[in-house]
């Protein structure tokens, strides 16, 4: 897994104009800072830049900053997992809003009765399902939540840089992770916010 070309471009502008602020980075990019905001975080969590408050960014080519890279690179999902928040096929609306705020989730994973992994319901759906909707308590969750097979899963032997460009690229906060030798069995979940997480706390372990 390589950087994208835009992060390559980042790195190089940091390069050549070190310290250089965001807005620069953006402007000269020509794009707003919106849209480079992620790319600065994972960057800096990996260690290849350095944030520097009221001055700006550096690149970093020390040693220590480079194998720390190659150990995110390689590292696997598998190591930093969520536990998944699961309901049955059966479960009402009802039942799935309960569970979504008692266990402060973003998805739930709708399973039927051999626990296999049947469709994605996420915190929006229900929202929207819910609104207005009087009879909620009668009606199946399973009616709005998104079917298998038009949910991408992946398995726990994935890069965690891997993991987290998937879900830049389609543009979720979430994936299932499945069983690797049952596609068909979630064993938990990976979301935008845990690996975050996991490159701050590597990146603190190194001051």
């Amino acid at each position: 897994m390589e950087l994208t070309p835009r992060q390559k471009q980042i790195i190089n502008i940091v390069k050549t104009a070190q310290p250089i602020t965001s807005q620069r980075i953006a402007d000269k990019l020509q794009l707003s800072m919106p849209t480079i905001r992620t790319d600065l975080r994972l960057l800096t969590a990996f260690g290849i830049l350095d944030a520097k408050p009221k001055i700006g960014y550096t690149y970093d080519e020390s040693p220590d900053k480079v194998l720390n890279y190659q150990q995110l690179f390689e590292t696997s999902i598998s190591e930093i997992l969520q536990k998944p928040t699961k309901i049955m096929e059966a479960a009402t609306l009802t039942e799935a809003v309960n569970t979504l705020f008692i266990e402060d989730v973003g998805s739930l994973y709708v399973v039927d009765e051999h626990l296999h992994l049947v469709g994605l319901i996420s915190r929006k759906d229900l929202l929207r399902a819910t609104l207005n909707n009087t009879n909620a308590s009668l009606t199946l969750a399973s009616t709005v939540m998104t079917r298998m097979p038009n949910i991408f899963t992946v398995t726990p032997d994935i890069p965690i840089i891997k993991a987290g460009q998937l879900l830049l690229d389609r543009k979720v906060d979430s994936l299932p992770v499945v069983d690797q030798n049952d596609h068909q069995k979630v064993i938990g979940k990976i979301t935008k916010n845990r690996i975050f997480q996991h490159f701050i706390k590597i990146g603190l372990a190194k001051k």
